[in-house]
């Protein structure tokens, strides 16, 4: 894997715990986590929920050129927070770029498969293990991470759900045609566009919190019923008040103009 990107780098690794697919309950994958009370964070932390595929808290950092390795080897402090926390202590990197005599006595490296045909990592130098230190920060950090993650991943697949319906919702509408709609029902549609227009926003069936150029069908009703009736009566009543207004200062302007100059009467 040369020219190794991180995001690569990760796939790869998540690739080596979990085969794409699969439902696999053996293990709790979480990237990014703080180590407890430091902003320390570690690329990976993979629990291990069973003894047969490694019970265990592993900490991964993922490195994917030389320069980033020996910042890693001048910067002890994130494998410090890290290290009473974790079973054990890995470096990711890919193949040859880093020399197991260089390694920190009881680091762990692994390196990606070379060839295309394999998924799971090579474990070039075995870490030190040892008896995580389970504290209630730690408990608490996994498991904000993960519970964050998770929510991210519910909002993007319904987003893409909604995404997908909105693109077949268009795509019906455009094998219609507007040309087999009745006059009554593309008078409907026409005004449902000025409306849409007026407020700048689009009317789906379904809300999205995150995207203002949309609102949601039960939301803009229930923001109509409360608002429209008593503008809709203000905006009649000030149309009938200058209506009215209007009709008074023409009679006025007309009496003016028709009055007799003094004099006329004898």
């Amino acid at each position: 894997m040369s020219d190794t990107t991180t995001r690569q780098l990760m796939d790869a690794l998540l690739a080596h715990y979990r085969k794409p697919g699969t439902d696999q309950d053996g293990e709790v994958l979480i990237p990014e986590v703080a180590a407890p009370g430091s902003s320390r964070r570690a690329d990976l932390v993979r629990v291990g929920l069973w003894s047969s595929r490694g019970y265990g808290i592993d900490v991964h950092e993922l490195k994917v050129s030389r320069a980033d390795w020996l910042r890693e080897l001048d910067d002890p402090a994130k494998a410090e927070a890290w290290w009473e926390h974790s079973s054990r202590f890995w470096i990711v990197a890919p193949p040859n770029m880093i020399q197991p005599s260089e390694l920190p006595t009881g680091w762990g490296l692994m390196v990606p498969p070379t060839s295309a045909n394999h998924r799971r990592f090579k474990v070039v130098v075995k870490p030190a293990e040892r008896q995580p230190k389970l504290t209630l920060a730690l408990m608490t950090e996994l498991v904000r991470r993960a519970d964050n993650i998770r929510a991210g991943e519910i909002w993007q697949i319904k987003q893409e759900h909604r995404n997908a319906l909105y693109e077949q919702e268009q795509k019906i509408r455009q094998e219609i045609g507007s040309s087999r709609l009745d006059y009554e029902t593309q008078e409907r549609l026409e005004l449902l566009d000025k409306i849409e227009a007026a407020m700048g926003m689009q009317i789906t069936r379904y809300a999205s919190r995150r995207d203002e150029r949309f609102v949601g069908v039960e939301e803009w009703v229930a923001a109509v019923a409360e608002f429209t009736p008593d503008h809709v009566a203000l905006q009649r009543h000030r149309r009938e008040l200058d209506g009215m207004e209007d009709r008074i200062r023409r009679a006025a302007n007309f009496a003016l103009t028709n009055l007799p100059e003094r004099g006329d009467h004898g």
